[in-house]
């Protein structure tokens, strides 16, 4: 890369969104744009909604927003997060310092009254190229009105002033103030003046929500009654528009770091087939036909910017020419993009210490260290003991791991981390839902490594103790050779020195018989935590010794082999409930099939009780305390777990089944059949199997038939309204 080239855009933002600068390489949202530019031209007020990173700020800002602007309307960008002045006070700052702001129309206007926010629109007058231009309120992220920490006056008088604005109504502090002037005749307030107030000023307002919160405009149904009628769902990119998304940014002229460059058809067809998801063509495979076109067409913005990125990071890195080609061997085929995906959260880890010298001109004196306490801190405090992403306060992390807010910041800006205000304090959490799934990963690695570790340590140290008693033992026999040699040359010594070597050798059986017991003892511990490996490693080491095990069987009562053998099945049924059952329940349960992740939890419940019948004490202490093969602290808190995660699964599932029984009956309402029949068919794939999950979702969403009953009845119910 040249120098000039460093200071040049790139094609892809990677993880950042697309800014209004960037539309000319934003691409594979076109019919979006359209259909949402549309309605935004002919409704007053429009909703649009999606989950967290599918690209709504990319589309107003990048997409939307020209298209606006062709037609003569102005987009005004507004955000709520701040919460150091009232809310209505901070809307209405941004509108007059609008850089479109052309002027103010003065009419009748009274010094000294507070301007509602349908007054501020009334008076403005905006313009775009010299020419008048209708406004455009776009408010982005809307949820920070309700989840930052303004406060319920700030809140509801801003709701209020919007509610006035949606429903084209001149606020009644206004009107009452005018019939109050009206009846003191104000001569000042004649026809002209009351017809001006009586017009509505135009404008356009967009609400963009994450969909996870779209609920929170329940609070402002009363005031909006409508507030959902004009609303717009952006889906992920299907294969056509991330084609799109891939091929032409790659292709536009202009001054980028990049040349143009193309992709092979084969780079494609393999980076889209990844994207979609290989498990989908799997499970279509098995049957579950259902699921598996949905999937296929639905590819997350997140994946594909940061796959795009690392493409043209190295088309930049190689210094490739003009017209070059991407094939699949460029990047490393379909490994490349595993590697890529999989490895995005271990690469912004492993460029934390260069970026915090960058940011802040302090070099790190041990970058592997700086590394560990941000994975930690990351790990250990950002994610839930399920699995589940969180938010800490500032104050509690530097705490916690000695850290500053320059090391956080660093966070951020690598897209590791975002950074919220709320309550007059910064929080931070983790950036994105795809990072979870490799953070899990990376923490459980963690955890098995340091486990793995802290028992080495210990063996290593036990080690260590039986060798410096073998030394001393071994010295104990020197020292016994040479009373015997001694004992020989003087015969008159002789009987006292064969007591004291008999003596010697019942102490030395003594303690030696005592170290087996202890040996067997520290394996039967070590299998008491459910470190399986090293406790079978112990056994075995006891087993494979003829003798030790003939003297350990004679003073214990024990057949070690049979003690080996529980062992092996207690490994067995452990290794299916934590691996087969819970660790693949996690996995769907982070891909949101609920239902399947709570029939694994069950089998996994099941399979315990199993365990817990295997689980036999091994020994009697002091005639009292009796001690268990495995530890049931253990076993009672993975009941727990297993339990937590149940309840989590099943209430995720009445979540997602009534948040989708209400937009299904909408549609059906509506007579929008086949919408319905597709979220009616969403809906049938959440049922879970189990039958008193079955009935506590019936219970949760008060129906009055059995769930499967009222779905399949829906769904023929759709069809039959397709049909006609």
């Amino acid at each position: 890369m040249t120098t000039a080239s460093k200071n040049l855009p790139k094609r892809y933002p990677g993880l950042n969104p697309f800014t209004r600068d960037q539309s000319a390489v934003f691409y594979g949202r076109g019919e979006d744009v359209q259909r949402l530019t549309n309605l935004v031209l002919r409704e007053r007020l429009v909703v649009l909604f999606a989950k967290s990173g599918i690209g709504k700020t990319s589309l107003l800002q990048a997409g939307v927003a020209p298209e606006l602007e062709k037609n003569g309307f102005t987009p005004l960008f507004l955000r709520a997060d701040n919460t150091h002045a009232q809310l209505v006070n901070t809307i209405g700052s941004a509108l007059e310092k609008d850089p479109n702001v052309g002027g103010r129309d003065t009419t009748d206007e009274l010094k000294g009254d507070r301007e509602t926010l349908w007054e501020r629109m009334k008076r403005l007058q905006f313009d775009m190229d010299g020419l008048p231009a209708t406004p455009v309120l776009v408010f982005d992220q809307f949820e920070e009105v309700f989840t930052l920490g303004h406060n319920e006056t700030s809140r509801r008088r801003f709701l209020n002033e919007l509610a006035d604005l949606a429903n084209a109504s001149m606020p009644e502090t206004i009107r009452a103030l005018l019939m109050e002037r009206l009846e003191n005749k104000d001569p000042k307030l004649t026809a002209t003046i009351m017809q001006w107030w009586e017009q509505q000023p135009d404008y356009r307002i967009v609400l963009s929500i994450r969909s996870d919160f779209l609920h929170l405009l329940d609070e402002i149904s009363p005031l909006i009654p409508n507030i959902l009628r004009n609303r717009y769902q952006l889906q992920p990119l299907n294969r056509r528009q991330a084609q799109s998304a891939i091929e032409e940014p790659a292709r536009s002229p202009g001054q980028y770091a990049s040349p143009v460059f193309g992709y092979a058809e084969s780079a494609i067809r393999e980076m889209l087939d990844f994207l979609a998801g290989e498990e989908a063509r799997e499970e279509a495979q098995e049957g579950d036909a259902s699921l598996a076109p949905r999937k296929q067409d639905e590819i997350e913005s997140f994946n594909l910017q940061i796959l795009c990125q690392h493409v043209e990071n190295q088309v930049i890195a190689g210094g490739q020419p003009a017209g070059f080609a991407v094939t699949p061997d460029f990047y490393g085929g379909l490994d490349g993009l595993e590697h890529e995906i999989r490895n995005f959260y271990q690469k912004q880890l492993q460029g934390l210490p260069d970026v915090f010298a960058r940011r802040t001109d302090r070099e790190v004196e041990d970058p592997a260290a700086f590394i560990h306490t941000a994975q930690r801190l990351i790990e250990e405090s950002l994610v839930t003991p399920i699995g589940r992403r969180c938010s800490m306060v500032d104050d509690f992390l530097t705490a916690t791991w000695g850290v500053d807010h320059d090391f956080l910041d660093t966070l951020v800006e690598t897209r590791l981390l975002r950074k919220e205000l709320r309550l007059d304090d910064y929080y931070y959490e983790i950036s994105h839902d795809t990072l979870l799934p490799p953070i899990l990963e990376s923490r459980d690695a963690r955890r098995r490594q340091e486990k793995a570790d802290q028992e080495k340590q210990e063996l290593q140290e036990r080690l260590a103790e039986e060798a410096r008693q073998k030394e001393a033992m071994a010295a104990e026999l020197q020292a016994m050779q040479e009373r015997r040699r001694l004992a020989r040359r003087v015969a008159l010594f002789s009987l006292t020195t064969l007591i004291l070597m008999i003596g010697f050798g019942i102490w030395f059986s003594y303690n030696w018989i005592q170290s087996l017991r202890k040996e067997l003892e520290q394996a039967e511990f070590v299998v008491s935590g459910e470190a399986f490996h090293a406790g079978l490693e112990a056994y075995e080491n006891l087993r494979d010794k003829g003798f030790k095990r003939a003297v350990l069987e004679k003073v214990s009562g024990k057949d070690i082999q049979q003690e080996l053998e529980k062992v092996h099945r207690m490994h067995s049924v452990f290794d299916t409930v934590v691996t087969a059952n819970m660790v693949r329940g996690d996995s769907l349960f982070f891909r949101d099939r609920f239902s399947e992740a709570l029939t694994d939890y069950r089998e996994a419940y099941e399979m315990m009780n199993t365990y817990t019948a295997m689980n036999d004490y091994v020994r009697i202490k002091d005639n009292r305390d009796t001690i268990w093969r495995i530890n049931r602290k253990n076993i009672r808190q993975r009941y727990e777990d297993l339990y937590q995660r149940r309840e989590f699964a099943l209430n995720a599932i009445i979540a997602q089944f009534r948040i989708k029984q209400r937009a299904a009956e909408e549609f059906s309402d509506a007579g929008v059949w086949g919408q319905a029949l597709r979220i009616f068919r969403e809906m049938e794939a959440l049922l879970p199997t189990h039958q008193v999950d079955l009935q506590r979702l019936q219970e949760a969403m008060h129906l009055n038939q059995p769930p499967r009953e009222y779905v399949e009845q829906e769904i023929n119910r759709c069809q039959a309204g397709l049909r006609f």
